[in-house]
């Protein structure tokens, strides 16, 4: 009897209990409600309520203090908050509202010394650092969080590296910042990848990330013996693409690790990739003789090669016994080691190089078809497929485009939905504009402009964009036809003939909207030929008279680069390099010629 009664009390206590609970709720929603309507001083008579409750205190804090402090209650808020503190010394959320209501009343040393006080009386416990610390810094202020940090480092529990770096990050102490992820760097190679992600994605303007390199040469000296500093460095330098000095770390990462020129390859792979063939010499070099027998040897020599191959290429005008040499440099590779899968993109380079600049277009096509039939390619789908696209180009260059069309449109079929494939089918519509049909150009080309590759996309926009603003204008298409007709001229190094056709089409056609088109590409003869002057009076005709043209960007930056590289004249190439930055908002080549400006002028980039 005497238990039964007892459970029906208990229900009934639990009953009321849970009566309340909804009421305050229900309060709580209403006070919300007026609160986000801007009624504060309703909010403010029932949130005065609820806060005298533990129960409800933090869930409606903020918007109770907010509230105050829209209505300038301070004194009420002073009140409130000194209840809180007395109930939770130790809490950071008021000891922070606190200090910050004080100065909002003019008591800035008051809240100063409150602030220290409570540092001090949480400074041994890490937990309520952590938590106070956040407080701080949601309020931005930034030194107290600090403050807090440095006091738990000493406790030895918990270095606090994490915290540090992201508020350091949020207050823009970006020096301190990468110090803390180096110290976080000291404690082994776990952290590599983290830290690198991090200062990649936190580190955005070139001054900021210029202030790393003190900071790792500093723990690099402090710590020779962990070889994550020269990992660090090595990232540093290839994020600012200097190669060379990459290139140091990159040794002393492979004679510690004993990798045997792998990072060192990897590393000539990127230089490649940024077109910086002077250093990826140097770093193939490296390989090819440190590492004569391993395994990396036979792809570093052809890698090496190509290096060379693409310095010769790119420097005009192209001195042909360097073509040759180059030539004769695969083939001697090629003899020793043998046509395999590691040296089938030499042989294919080797075949480019007879045919389109030693004009051995005969024995270009033998090399390429003793690759496309060799069991030792069978398993390089893609590899084939591009050497077949090659084939079909140097039919184009030998005037015998339908065995073109047969292998691009065979390579089309076997590779569907592959990027090669979608090479082919822009080759095919390149050879259709060459043969003036336009219209089935143009039909392949829209189709290339949803490419998943950017550049065979970019490619397709910019042929089909020619074909469609030229026809609007020449329904005839007589200018069009002509204009593409001396266009496969070029493609077959036929330059005479090419520039008298451009020529007799300016006299012929004055005025007309492909008049920077031809200028850019006489330019481009020229520059071929090592005709500097010449090219830089069509890109100046660009880039006055087509201001507003879509190439001006290409003709001025492209006069920078002659007058930087060839000309040798810096004035010049800075002025170009500036009219990029100022007179051509949003282009492509805006960093690269903020880059060359400033490394015109002196400046420490690095």
């Amino acid at each position: 009897m005497v238990n039964n009664i007892k459970r029906i009390l208990l229900l009934l206590f639990l009953g009321v209990g849970w009566a309340i609970c909804l009421q305050a709720q229900d309060e709580i929603e209403l006070a919300n409600e007026y609160y986000m309507n801007g009624e504060f001083d309703k909010a403010i008579s029932i949130y005065s309520k609820l806060v005298r409750n533990k129960q409800y205190v933090y869930e409606v804090h903020k918007n109770y203090l907010d509230a105050l402090l829209k209505l300038q209650q301070l004194d009420e808020a002073e009140k409130y908050l000194r209840r809180q503190i007395r109930a939770y010394p130790t809490e950071g959320l008021f000891n922070v509202d606190y200090g910050i209501v004080l100065g909002l009343m003019g008591r800035r040393e008051e809240a100063q010394k409150h602030f220290e006080s409570f540092i001090a009386s949480i400074r041994k416990d890490d937990n309520l650092i952590k938590y106070a610390a956040r407080y701080f810094i949601n309020a931005n202020l930034f030194d107290y969080a600090e403050q807090l940090y440095l006091m738990g480092r000493k406790n030895g529990n918990d270095k606090f590296i994490y915290e540090l770096a992201v508020l350091y990050s949020l207050s823009g102490k970006i020096d301190k910042m990468i110090e803390e992820y180096m110290e976080l760097l000291t404690e082994g190679e776990r952290q590599l990848d983290y830290v690198q992600s991090v200062l990649q994605s936190r580190i955005r303007d070139e001054e900021s990330f210029a202030k790393m390199e003190n900071i790792l040469i500093r723990y690099l000296q402090k710590y020779p013996d962990q070889i994550v500093f020269n990992e660090m460095m090595l990232w540093y330098y290839i994020q600012l693409k200097d190669f060379n000095k990459a290139l140091i770390q990159a040794k002393a990462i492979d004679r510690r690790k004993k990798l045997e020129g792998m990072g060192l390859y990897e590393l000539g792979m990127i230089a490649i990739e940024n077109k910086d063939y002077q250093n990826a010499i140097k770093i193939f070099e490296y390989i090819v003789e440190k590492y004569p027998s391993g395994d990396l040897y036979p792809i570093a020599r052809r890698m090496l090669i190509k290096s060379r191959e693409e310095v010769v290429k790119n420097t005009f005008p192209i001195d042909i016994q360097k073509i040759r040499q180059l030539a004769n440099d695969y083939a001697k590779m090629l003899s020793e080691v043998g046509l395999r899968e590691s040296t089938a993109e030499a042989a294919r380079s080797m075949a480019l190089l007879q045919a389109f600049y030693l004009d051995n277009k005969d024995t270009a096509i033998a090399i390429l078809e003793k690759i496309i039939v060799s069991p030792a390619t069978a398993g390089k789908r893609e590899l084939v497929a591009q050497a077949k696209l090659d084939l079909g180009d140097i039919y184009l260059l030998k005037g015998e485009p339908w065995e073109s069309t047969l292998l691009y449109a065979q390579v089309e079929k076997a590779e569907k939905n592959t990027n090669i494939g979608q090479l082919a089918k822009l080759r095919n519509a390149r050879l259709s504009y060459f043969k003036g049909d336009f219209e089935f150009a143009k039909e392949y080309l829209d189709v290339l402009k949803e490419a998943t590759s950017r550049e065979i996309a970019n490619d397709a926009m910019q042929l089909s964009l020619l074909i469609g603003d030229n026809l609007e204008l020449d329904t005839a298409e007589t200018t069009l036809r002509e204009f593409a007709a001396i266009e496969l001229l070029v493609f077959q190094n036929k330059f005479d003939e090419a520039l008298a056709r451009y020529a007799k089409m300016l006299l012929t056609y004055p005025g007309h909207s492909l008049t920077d088109e031809i200028y850019w590409a006489q330019a481009n003869i020229y520059i071929k030929r090592g005709q500097f002057g010449q090219a830089i009076e069509r890109l100046k005709k660009i880039a006055e008279e087509h201001a507003d043209d879509i190439l001006a960007d290409d003709a001025i930056f492209t006069m920078g680069k002659i007058y930087e590289e060839n000309l040798k004249d810096k004035a010049m190439a800075m002025q170009m390099y500036q009219d990029v930055l100022t007179k051509c908002k949003g282009s492509v080549y805006t960093a690269e010629a903020r880059r060359r400006f400033r490394t015109l002028r002196g400046d420490n980039i690095n």
